[in-house]
């Protein structure tokens, strides 16, 4: 047993053997165990997620472009251009009711009582486009009627003003209620209301000296004559949007249609009634370049 003797005693060497360096985890790049980085199903489950939304976000964005664009972008949203059109008008329709003096005297004009007083008619024209604009097509135009009648009544302690008799206002205020009424009930063509609309504002709009004579007011001036004058085109606007619905024009088109001739009636105000008042021209000449671009984004 001499060998198993000597393999005894013989001493016992400790060997160290290298350990292979760590390579890295294929899956993440990072250093370390690749135990500790092995995948697990919860981070599997939330790669494929991120990936799904990617996917679905891509997706969603080819929709969208296919999308008509028809609509004026503010802030990532959409504001269709009849919202933002019916808003502006309104917003100056109002500040002209309320503060007549303050409104004009943002444009350069220096007016006086009479002055003033045309100028909130001219505000009360436009707060009746806006609401034209948002009422249902289907019952706008006998609804208009009756916001006309309203606006009448609101608006007649300023015949004083103008030293004209209250007669003509009376009647006008029985026509409207009553084609107001018939249309609604379907018996009266609308046109009608149409009509009213369109001829009284062309006789303001082009000729507003006749109007001064046909409803008695003393002493208009320039200021006067050339608020009667916006205030027809007001009325041009709103005729132009009803007739537009009568001819099976969308309400796009028609608001583009009404848009269009308050553009006219402001580069009209500019080009021959800023002068003789000593006003700038730049309100009016943008009130213009708005109305066109809004008429332009509603039909495209």
């Amino acid at each position: 047993m001499p060998d198993a003797r000597a393999r005894a005693r013989r001493p016992c060497v400790l060997r160290i053997v290298p350990a292979a360096p760590l390579s890295g985890c294929k899956e993440c790049g990072r250093g370390g165990e690749a135990r500790a980085c092995t995948p697990s199903p919860r981070r599997d489950v939330t790669r494929r997620s991120i990936i799904m939304y990617k996917l679905l976000l891509v997706l969603a964005s080819a929709q969208a472009l296919k999308r008509p664009q028809r609509a004026l972008a503010v802030r990532g949203g959409e504001i269709d251009p009849i919202t933002v059109g019916k808003g502006v008008v309104l917003a100056s329709g109002l500040y002209g009711a309320f503060d007549p003096k303050g409104n004009l005297d943002k444009y350069g004009i220096k007016a006086e009582a009479k002055g003033q007083a045309a100028g909130r008619c001219t505000a009360w024209m436009q707060i009746m486009f806006a609401a034209a604009l948002n009422l249902d097509p289907e019952s706008v135009h006998a609804q208009m009627m009756y916001h006309m009648l309203a606006v009448m009544v609101i608006t007649e302690p300023m015949s004083e003003v103008f030293g004209a008799p209250k007669a003509p206002s009376v009647i006008w205020m029985a026509i409207l209620g009553a084609v107001g009424y018939k249309t609604l009930d379907g018996s009266l063509n609308k046109w009608v209301a149409t009509a009213i609309f369109l001829a009284n504002g062309a006789q303001a709009f082009l000729a507003p000296d006749s109007i001064c004579d046909m409803y008695g007011i003393k002493g208009a001036n320039k200021i006067v004559k050339a608020m009667f004058s916006l205030m027809g085109g007001q009325m041009l606007c709103t005729g132009t949007y009803l007739g537009a619905l009568l001819m099976d024009k969308s309400q796009s088109e028609a608001f583009a249609y009404a848009m269009a001739v308050n553009g006219a009636a402001a580069a009209k105000y500019a080009l021959t009634d800023a002068d003789d008042l000593n006003a700038p021209k730049t309100g009016a000449l943008a009130w213009a370049a708005i109305s066109a671009g809004l008429a332009y984004k509603a039909l495209n």
